[in-house]
């Protein structure tokens, strides 16, 4: 079943040094339960900090004209990264 992980609203500063307060939602599927266990010692506590210091990382790295923009490109690209790192657990 699908998971909904609420994260806590992010101060980001962007590119151009403006301060923004980001909230996010992460929809995640643990694909195998075992690995989740295993793998990391509490997955929705590793997935809700990856979560949080991808987007201030990613979002920091923008203008904040460009985040108004481009929120759908930003969106897959948060989306790829928390795969790629989630993916082995």
């Amino acid at each position: 079943r699908t998971i909904t992980l609420d994260v806590p609203p992010q101060d980001v500063i962007t590119r151009d040094n403006v301060t923004v307060s980001v909230n996010a939602v992460v929809y995640f599927r643990v694909m195998n339960a075992s690995k989740a266990v295993v793998e990391v010692e509490n997955y929705l506590y590793a997935t809700s900090q990856l979560a949080q210091t991808t987007l201030r990382s990613v979002l920091g790295e923008y203008d904040l004209d460009d985040l108004l923009a481009s929120r759908e490109q930003l969106n897959d690209r948060l989306q790829s990264i928390l795969d790629h790192h989630t993916d082995p657990w």
